[in-house]
């Protein structure tokens, strides 16, 4: 662990999309080895902070670090390699194929053969698809999709699907995980499922994960550290019993605090 105990942070970060100013002088930190909630209402500027921290996005002004390190101008791609891994709200599996398949397209982002040994079929590469599948019956078991992994994904029930994304995202063990709403579409049972699911890969990975989401529960079984935002601002970082009693938080949320009057 570096010396600021964060395995990403921003400072004073701003983001903006022509006249309208998405983040504005953002400075928030994801603790090494925890789990951290990104909450707040419609455009509190929560995706694009995560965009922004996996390069998916300009900046305006500011930095992006990882591990002390300037990666504010650092490519997508190149942030992945470095181990910054992003999942999205939409779930995006080849549908006809294999949940194995999926997974192992995530395995990618491991350090890879030369293009030589792919063509040729040398012991490299094959050693390499070894270690891939490995990895992914690893993470498939984690997942409890273990008894799933020859079906094809449209076979699947929707809280499996997210899952499979999941796993694709943590099939290359990144010490980053960004994820965007993975609880988007699921009924109370499936938020419970995967809730559980993500709080067993913390434990038996240690990675630093950072999780946007709505849903209040979902939120504190699993997250440690909450960072509420609100138009772009960084409004407070807590625990989840202190975010969501905080009146600021209640306003953006309800529109009013829990002990005011109606």
């Amino acid at each position: 662990m570096n010396a600021t105990g964060y395995a990403m942070r921003t400072d004073q970060l701003t983001v903006r999309y022509g006249s309208f100013t998405a983040l504005s002088e953002v400075s928030v930190g994801l603790r090494a080895g925890a789990i951290t909630g990104l909450i707040g209402p419609n455009g509190a500027g929560k995706t694009t902070l995560l965009n922004a921290l996996s390069g998916f996005t300009d900046v305006h002004s500011g930095v992006v670090y990882l591990e002390e390190k300037d990666v504010t101008t650092l490519a997508a791609h190149r942030r992945a390699r470095a181990g910054v891994i992003r999942g999205f709200q939409t779930v995006r599996l080849l549908e006809r194929e294999s949940v194995l398949d999926n997974v192992l397209l995530g395995a990618e982002r491991l350090h890879q053969p030369s293009d030589c040994s792919q063509i040729l079929g040398l012991p490299a590469h094959w050693k390499w698809r070894t270690v891939a599948r490995s990895k992914a019956a690893d993470v498939l078991e984690l997942l409890g999709l273990s008894s799933d992994s020859h079906r094809s994904v449209d076979s699947l029930p929707f809280a499996s699907r997210r899952l499979v994304e999941v796993a694709r995202v943590l099939i290359s063990a990144p010490p980053v995980v960004l994820l965007d709403e993975p609880a988007a579409g699921l009924d109370q049972r499936g938020r419970i499922e995967l809730a559980g699911a993500l709080v067993r890969v913390h434990e038996q990975t240690g990675l630093t994960m950072a999780v946007v989401e709505h849903d209040i529960d979902f939120v504190t079984r699993l997250c440690g550290s909450v960072i509420a935002m609100d138009s772009g601002s960084h409004v407070m970082t807590g625990t989840p019993q202190e975010v969501f009693s905080d009146a600021r938080v209640q306003i953006a949320y309800f529109g009013r605090a829990a002990n005011a009057h109606a």
